[in-house]
């Protein structure tokens, strides 16, 4: 199947007399998660992952590039028929530098415009310069020209969220951003990202599993409100009154009107963009800059952090009953797989008040599977062993919150090697949650801060250490994040983010240890910052017991060891009531309080 589309392809770009294609992770509204009829890249070659690059060319190999979330499972799904290119590793370079690398004729690299933003497009085309290699822009996909039974649109009508889960009006928040396009000089502001358009409008959808999006695109006036869109007229006028609604298909004829009668500056975010949107612009008229909903949206407000709060309740409540479930299982040798594991947590998430759906599919590796970072399907052939541990990744979107939570544990009596590296990020998760820093505060310092123990062991991991989070959005927001790139932003009070480092040896296993946080100023306790700077710290949202079998506690600091203990402390005094059964009562108990036990 994969064969015959790449040919086919192939064939396309021969008529075109381009010399590649470029297929990105992307979509037209630049999703990480996409629904279905979008997934191009998995339908040209298989991968599953959820970042990557397809580089085809006319003549030669297929070319797959992966970072290395994805470096074992790009070459299990992929490795027959593409080039795995390991990004990370010495010598591999990413996909426009190593096209930039070749030493042949200028080539024509084709591309659909509506899948890569202008940063993207411009950063590429700069560093193929000396070479004279050049995009050339598709009108048609050429993908979906190849693409036999191309999965139909899911379009279902958006609804309304009440001001008790957002804190504040669409009225309100639109109000704001007329006023930042004021003060910039913008007379238009055009939106792509589905988030920021569900959160602008204080609706949200489900054209995206596990995102509550709805497929649209927005653009703001001083004296309109336009949303493209699926269903303009399932009655979310009557709802939000202050919004135009019209067909999804009548946005690009929209904006190539605006770009001929505005006499203004039309504000395009490089990032946030598809360069099928920046091209009906002339560059006079287009104000290039993040947009004002991305810091709007991160920093969350006291209602959207007090529903942060109450989801992780619920989904905390739902993984300790399932790891109570589990624990006795293993304990009376009876079978359980992966897929056994994710499909009882699903089932206990799915009962709690305020359940909408998983904010991303449940990741549950068993022993080696534990070393793919982004385990996809878990497995209903691959067993539980009492000698292995268990990497469960795991949230849900639950009215007003996501979560996103990841525990690994043992599944049986834990070996001195499972319970050595196992402490050592243990560590590393407690010292980014003590962690107190200075307002300006880049993620790449934190990020450092939180590796340097496993550094001085030689021990290291592939990811970021911290991913923002929506509030009932994407599991996955920016631009917050802790990792190692220097172009992240500021922490900021209000924002939610993720602490996980983790640990992963190929055919061994892997460890991975998660809770969401937000940043919060720090008041008292502190001496004044010498420059006068506020002090931010790190909040815990997330209170789930971690493995203390896996713990060896006189490798612990005192300071570690008080973290740990009022951590736990603080899991059982919250979750406690939120847990009706004795047995997962006496469960929670015994796993926060193992030395009483």
């Amino acid at each position: 199947m994969y064969k015959e589309r790449i040919e086919a392809v192939i064939n396309r770009l021969e008529a075109l007399e381009c010399d590649a294609l470029m297929v990105l992770s992307s979509d037209a509204h630049l999703n990480e998660y996409l629904p279905l009829h979008n997934r191009r890249l998995q339908a040209i070659s298989g991968f599953t992952g959820s970042a990557g690059t397809v580089v085809l060319m006319r003549q030669g190999h297929s070319h797959l590039f992966v970072d290395s979330r994805y470096h074992i499972q790009a070459e299990e799904e992929c490795g027959s028929l593409f080039e795995v290119h390991k990004l990370g590793m010495e010598g591999v370079f990413e996909a426009h530098k190593w096209i930039g690398r070749q030493d042949l004729k200028p080539l024509k690299i084709a591309v659909d415009p509506f899948t890569i933003t202008p940063k993207q497009w411009n950063r590429y085309q700069s560093g193929w310069e000396k070479t004279g290699h050049r995009w050339e822009a598709l009108e048609e996909n050429a993908v979906d020209l190849a693409w036999e039974n191309r999965p139909e649109k899911l379009n279902h009508p958006p609804f309304a969220l009440g001001e008790e889960l957002t804190g504040e009006s669409s009225i309100s928040k639109l109000g704001k951003i007329r006023d930042m396009m004021k003060q910039n000089g913008a007379e238009g502001l055009v939106l792509t990202m589905l988030d920021e358009i569900a959160w602008l409008t204080n609706l949200r959808g489900s054209d995206i599993a596990h995102n509550p999006v709805f497929e649209a695109y927005a653009v703001i006036l001083q004296n309109r409100a336009i949303c493209f869109c699926h269903h303009p007229d399932s009655g979310i006028t009557k709802q939000r009154p202050e919004w135009e609604f019209f067909p999804y298909d009548d946005y690009l004829g929209f904006i190539q009107q605006l770009a001929q009668e505005s006499s203004g500056k039309i504000w395009l975010d490089p990032e946030a963009t598809t360069m099928g949107t920046r091209t009906v612009f002339d560059n006079s008229k287009v104000l290039e800059l993040q947009n004002p909903v991305v810091m709007a949206k991160a920093c969350k407000n006291r209602v959207e952090l007090n529903c942060s709060e109450q989801a992780h309740l619920h989904a905390a409540a739902a993984l300790v009953r399932t790891l109570a479930q589990l624990e006795e299982r293993m304990e009376s040798s009876l079978p359980a797989s992966e897929a056994w594991f994710a499909e009882l947590l699903q089932k206990e998430y799915s009962s709690e008040a305020g359940f909408v759906d998983l904010s991303f599919p449940t990741i549950a590796g068993a022993g080696s599977n534990g070393a793919i970072v982004h385990y996809g399907t878990p497995s209903d052939e691959k067993m539980l062993e009492p000698h292995e541990m268990l990497l469960v990744d795991s949230g849900i979107q639950c009215e007003g919150g996501t979560t996103d939570c990841t525990r690994t544990m043992s599944l049986g009596k834990p070996t001195s090697k499972q319970k050595e590296l196992y402490t050592s990020v243990l560590q590393a998760h407690i010292r980014l949650a003590k962690q107190v820093f200075p307002e300006g505060t880049h993620g790449a310092a934190l990020d450092s801060i939180t590796r340097s123990g496993l550094w001085n062991q030689g021990l290291d991991y592939g990811h970021g250490t911290g991913h923002g989070v929506g509030a009932f959005l994407n599991v996955h927001e920016g631009p917050q994040r802790i990792s190692p790139v220097s172009h992240d932003v500021a922490l900021k009070p209000g924002m939610i983010i993720s602490n996980e480092p983790g640990f992963y040896e190929t055919g061994w296993g892997g460890i991975r240890l998660e809770n969401l946080c937000r940043v919060k100023s720090l008041e008292s306790g502190l001496r004044h910052h010498p420059g006068g700077k506020a002090w931010l710290g790190l909040e815990t949202l997330m209170f789930v017991p971690f493995d203390q079998k896996l713990i060896i506690r006189d490798k612990l600091s005192s300071d570690e060891l008080n973290w740990l203990d009022d951590y736990h402390e603080k899991t059982y005094q919250k979750l406690q009531k939120m847990l009706n059964e004795p047995k997962y009562l006496n469960w929670l108990k015994k796993a926060c309080f193992p030395l009483e036990a």
